[in-house]
């Protein structure tokens, strides 16, 4: 799955099947707040991307390589995969161009000056307000929510509704309908949860989840978490 003989660096592995020949896996995320990179997976090394980069681009200029196309499902602002280029720049790799399912004028308007542009499924218009992903707003879903840096200096994972992340600032909902917004999305949670454990015939704990959840006690079961939360709000 080459394009045009270039090889994909994708920064989803939910939307695009990874090879780890044509078509790598980037493992990289914003750090709510800041400019910086972080992985998902390994939530905890600040160091994890750079690494990362470094490995991939390591491994394309052995085998004669060093371009590349960047591949996501939504560019929104580009401020990630900005960073993205400059740290395969300097170790020594080219960003051609970029493609995405979804991306926004700005971003198609940032990253016009690569040789391949930015080409997507759908442009959004400059007047739409907002692009959410659904998975965002469910409790313990793999890669949802967002990164937050924590007082204990760990990395930790934030649901886009209350009392976990702000649905106003992170899925511009509005501020009338903070509470109501959440508790929908408690009641949902609370639903999966529920049928996941009915299906698996247990139930799941917090220290279940792939990803640490900030504001929960992993030794919980998580749907009595969401339960007692949707009390509260």
């Amino acid at each position: 799955m080459y394009l045009g003989g270039i090889p994909i660096i994708s920064l989803d592995k939910i939307y695009l099947v990874t090879d780890d020949r044509n078509v790598l896996f980037l493992d990289c995320t914003r750090l709510d707040g800041s400019k910086k990179l972080v992985s998902r997976n390994n939530l905890n090394r600040f160091d994890n991307v750079e690494w990362q980069i470094k490995m991939i681009a390591d491994r394309l200029k052995d085998i004669g390589l060093n371009e590349i196309i960047l591949a996501d499902d939504v560019v929104f602002s580009g401020s990630v995969l900005k960073s993205v280029i400059q740290e395969f720049l300097k170790n020594g790799i080219k960003v051609l161009g970029i493609r995405s399912a979804v991306a926004t004028i700005t971003s198609y308007e940032i990253f016009k000056e690569l040789p391949l542009g930015l080409k997507c499924t759908y442009l959004l218009g400059r007047n739409f307000i907002d692009q959410v992903c659904e998975r965002d707003f469910y409790f313990g879903v793999a890669q949802s929510g967002i990164s937050v840096l924590q007082q204990d200096g760990f990395i930790y994972k934030a649901p886009y509704f209350v009392p976990f992340g702000n649905p106003v600032e992170r899925a511009s909902i509005s501020e009338m309908y903070r509470r109501t917004f959440s508790r929908g999305c408690l009641r949902r949670s609370i639903a999966l949860w529920s049928e996941i454990e009915r299906l698996s015939k247990r139930k799941f704990y917090i220290r279940d989840l792939p990803e640490k959840i900030t504001l929960v006690n992993d030794e919980e079961e998580i749907v009595k978490t969401l339960k007692k939360e949707l009390r509260r709000i």
